[in-house]
C-alpha cells in the first residue's frame, strides 16, 4: 500500500476570494523539513490544494461498481474479490488514497466516481462485454460515452464497430469537412440502433 505523502497536511478553508484563499492547517507543520527542502531555493513556494468532497458515496454507486466487476468476473472467470482488490489498488496508485465501499468507510461520491471510471477504462481496454439491465450513473455517463466513441462501441448494446453519429442535428447535404463539429454531441451506435434512432427522429 502507498503511504501518505510526507509533506501532505489537511486544512480547513477560512477565506476564499478570487484566487486568494486562507486556511488553517490541522496538523503541526514540520518547519525543519521545509527549511531543508527550500534551502538555497529562491523561487515561489508552490503547494497543491485538493477540496475534499463532503458527500459520502451512495448505495447506487456501490451497486453500479459491483455490477461492473460482476461483468468482468463473467468474462474472465476470476473471482470478484480479486477484481475488487485489483481496482482498489489501482485507485490508490492513481490518487494516493485508499478506498473502501463498506458502510462504515469515509469514501466520497467523487472517489467512487473515479473508481467507477477506472473500472470502465479497464472494461473498454479489454473488450469486456456489458451486461444489459443497469444504467450508467449520471456522473459516469460523460466518460462512458467518450470511451464508447474512442473505442467505437455501441453505447446502447455494447457491440463493436459502431458508427459515430451526430446526436443534435443532422448533417444533411453539407460536407463534413465544412461543418464545425464542436457544435454537435456525438454518440457511438451500432447499425441497428443507428437506424432506430433515425426512425424515431432523434
Amino acid at each position: 500500500m502507498f503511504k501518505p505523502l510526507i509533506d501532505s497536511y489537511s486544512a480547513v478553508l477560512k477565506k476564499f476570494k478570487g484566487n486568494d484563499i486562507g486556511a488553517t492547517i490541522n496538523e503541526e507543520v514540520n518547519i525543519e523539513r521545509l527549511k531543508t527542502m527550500y534551502d538555497g531555493y529562491d523561487g515561489d513556494r508552490v503547494i497543491e490544494i485538493r477540496f475534499i468532497d463532503p458527500r459520502r458515496f451512495t448505495v447506487q454507486q456501490r451497486n453500479f461498481i459491483y455490477a461492473l466487476i460482476g461483468d468482468i468476473f463473467i468474462d474472465t472467470g476470476m473471482p470478484t474479490d480479486f477484481w475488487k482488490e485489483f481496482f482498489y489498488f489501482r485507485f490508490e496508485g492513481v490518487t494516493g488514497r485508499e478506498i473502501s465501499l463498506k458502510d462504515e468507510s469515509n469514501t466520497t461520491v467523487s472517489d467512487a466516481n473515479i473508481l467507477a471510471n477506472i473500472i470502465l477504462d479497464f472494461i473498454f481496454e479489454h473488450h469486456i462485454p456489458f451486461k444489459e439491465g443497469y444504467e450508467i450513473l449520471p456522473a459516469n455517463q460523460e466518460y462512458y460515452f467518450y470511451k464508447c466513441i474512442t473505442k467505437r462501441v455501441c453505447c446502447i448494446c455494447g457491440k463493436t464497430g459502431a458508427d459515430i453519429d451526430h446526436f443534435d442535428k443532422a448533417l444533411g447535404r453539407r460536407k463534413r469537412k465544412e461543418v464545425d463539429h464542436s457544435e454537435y454531441t456525438f454518440a457511438a451506435l451500432c447499425r441497428i440502433h443507428h437506424t432506430e434512432k433515425h426512425k424515431i427522429g432523434v
